[in-house]
């Protein structure tokens, strides 16, 4: 009789809480005349900037590292009942700060406020490199292992006695015919944490997502059968 191939897929999900945090901040100021405009957000960028730095050590932390994008510029011409009014110059520069301690990032976010015109737009959640590798490993092995359970179940069902391993892959690669080969993956994923304004209150509040480390294999089994 023919061997019995089974097809199965295994998945691992584990929830990670997490260790770093990423504020994007954004410097604004609008106003009448383009030139002051563009001082307030220069002056404000300065002092929020000066601030970070006192808290970037690399390798101590807590401030991994900060990224100041190029400022933006640009008019809006309002009117009210047709009739056009003064037009309004608006400026903005967007800053990126990543911190390894969740705990000095909400005491960071706390104080946002006093630097003029400065509001944190939203923070992203993220593991440390070192822990991710470990968690991923991890996931990926747990997949495997369904994937081997899974394929002895349905072999079990039908009383066919151990499965073999014949192939492993990433998601999708064994209908696409792809040579036989050990592979994985492993993705982590979290949502953006809002956060409206910085003030005390939102910033003891402060709590971050968990980070979803998921990880998907397919794999081919095969039973030898004897005939």
């Amino acid at each position: 009789m023919s061997d019995v191939v089974i097809r199965v897929r295994g998945e691992h999900e584990r929830q990670v809480p997490a260790e770093r945090g990423t504020a994007q901040v954004v410097v604004e100021a609008q106003g009448p005349e383009a030139a002051a405009v563009r001082s307030e957000v220069e002056r404000g960028t300065a002092a929020l900037v000066a601030d970070v730095r006192t808290l970037h050590d690399p390798g101590a932390g807590p401030v991994r590292r900060y990224v100041v994008d190029q400022a933006r510029s640009w008019v809006e011409q309002p009117s009210f009942e047709g009739r056009p009014q003064p037009p309004v110059h608006h400026a903005s520069v967007s800053v990126s700060v990543e911190f390894d301690d969740v705990a000095r990032l909400g005491a960071w976010l706390s104080g946002v406020g006093r630097f003029a015109g400065a509001q944190v737009q939203g923070i992203s959640w993220d593991l440390a490199p070192e822990h991710r590798r470990e968690i991923e490993r991890s996931a990926r092995q747990d997949a495997l292992r369904q994937a081997v359970e899974r394929a002895q179940d349905y072999a079990d069902a039908l009383d066919l006695g151990p499965v073999a391993p014949r192939s492993v892959a990433d998601t999708g690669m064994l209908g696409a015919h792809q040579p036989v080969g050990l592979s994985f993956s492993a993705r982590a994923m979290s949502a953006p944490g809002g956060f409206a304004e910085a003030d005390g209150a939102l910033g003891t509040l402060l709590a971050p997502d968990d980070i979803t480390v998921r990880a998907e294999v397919e794999a081919e089994f095969v039973v030898h059968r004897e005939g």
